[in-house]
């Protein structure tokens, strides 16, 4: 039986800067924290056995394979619990579901990535999921102006089964230079098409003391910028990651060490300018569903073949 444990500064720095990049190397990460390389090692190793670090993780742009957008989905039970594979087999009226993120007090967020006409069809899934209460929300991805080759998607594929894998690796696994992997992988990053982080369990009943949220926030497009980086200059040390797909929603992970810290970050965020709306979430399970994109590569290389 695992013990209960408790994080210290060091420890959720390496979680931070893990989650905004995961495969930034080891030796990188002990000069930014201050420890050796193999203290660092030892530390994520830890973590991983007591699953506060569940996974590394590869995300990937679904823009590459023509999705306009994407959905948050809310989904709030009333009365009766929905089974979760019901609700998922329901999904496929919008598109391909990427995570499904069960609340606290057992609602659940699905985050869809969708093709163009899917607003359309909401009324009916809300139909079909009653008397469970739906809210959706469509976000545009961002833009991918590099054109996508079959190296690429060979890259991708390793950094799927293993996000961490070294660039000599995945050369060796792909057929493909080593001068190539680089490039195309610092070309990918660059123009997000393809991030790396971390699946991991802040809130888990084994770590004492902190406590992880997510919030959507919806913002006024002319203040977008503004307040993305009041959040990363005023909020930093609390922030996990943050992400966008338009200049109108900003996605943000937190952890905290309470309820009340949770609110003082939420009432800071609706003192800011520009601010329309702020949806605050504590999540107690994660499915990231990866079937969708592996479909979608092979399509993509029988196409390119």
């Amino acid at each position: 039986m695992l013990e209960e444990t408790i994080l210290d500064k060091i420890d959720l720095q390496i979680i931070k800067l893990l989650a905004r990049d995961s495969r930034i190397p080891y030796s990188n990460l002990a000069s930014i924290v201050g420890i050796s390389a193999n203290a660092i090692k030892e530390r994520v190793n830890k973590m991983k056995t007591q699953e506060i670090i569940q996974n590394f993780v590869t995300r990937v742009n679904p823009a590459i394979f023509g999705y306009q957008k994407q959905c948050f989905l809310t989904v709030r039970y009333i009365g009766k619990t929905i089974k979760e594979e019901n609700i998922l087999s329901h999904m496929n009226l919008l598109g391909d579901v990427m995570i499904y993120a069960k609340q606290l007090g057992g609602h659940s967020i699905f985050i869809i990535a969708v093709r163009d006409r899917a607003e359309d069809k909401i009324g009916l899934l809300v139909d079909l999921l009653r008397p469970a209460s739906v809210e959706s929300m469509f976000t545009s991805y961002k833009p991918v102006s590099m054109k996508i080759n079959i190296c690429d998607l060979k890259i991708i594929s390793c950094l799927l089964l293993n996000p961490r894998m070294e660039i000599a690796d995945i050369a060796k696994e792909a057929s493909i230079s080593t001068k190539t992997v680089t490039r195309r992988l610092e070309k990918m990053k660059n123009e997000h098409v393809v991030e790396f982080s971390i699946s991991r369990n802040i809130s888990s009943m084994l770590l004492i003391g902190y406590i992880e949220f997510a919030v959507v926030i919806l913002v006024e497009r002319t203040l977008y910028q503004n307040i993305l980086e009041r959040i990363f200059q005023e909020m930093d040390e609390n922030l996990l990651t943050s992400s966008t797909n338009e200049r109108e929603v900003i996605f943000a992970v937190f952890f905290c060490k309470n309820i009340a810290a949770i609110e003082a970050i939420l009432t800071r965020l609706g003192s800011f300018d520009g601010i329309r709306r702020i949806d605050a979430f504590i999540t107690t399970k994660v499915v990231r569903y990866q079937d969708w994109l592996i479909r979608e590569i092979n399509k993509m290389m029988t196409n390119q073949k």
